[in-house]
């Protein structure tokens, strides 16, 4: 288990930005990468963080894929998120 590689439990704080950019730098991206086809639509990861935080959720994890050609901008990336208050009571689950 490598530095980044976490075991993630029910109460695990949010993300603060800076940790975000630094586990997943491709979030921060406001354009597509130059070589991908003009047919592809670009979705900022960013807004919908903002979409999501304005709708109560928070991110706990981020991860980016390391591909042979690095370009951490474009890179596949996994944001998870929970909700700031949660208000579903389950035993031995937490919402994501």
């Amino acid at each position: 288990m490598s530095a980044s590689d976490t075991i993630h439990s029910a109460f695990v704080r949010s993300l603060p930005a800076s940790e975000l950019q630094t586990r997943s730098p491709a979030a921060s991206a406001v354009m597509p990468d130059p070589v991908v086809s003009p047919t592809y639509t670009f979705l900022s990861t960013q807004r919908i963080i903002e979409a999501l935080h304005g709708a109560g959720f928070v991110p706990v994890s981020a991860t980016q894929s390391h591909a042979r050609r690095s370009r951490p901008l474009s890179a596949a990336h996994v944001i998870r998120f929970r909700r700031r208050y949660e208000t579903v009571q389950l035993r031995d689950c937490v919402p994501e």
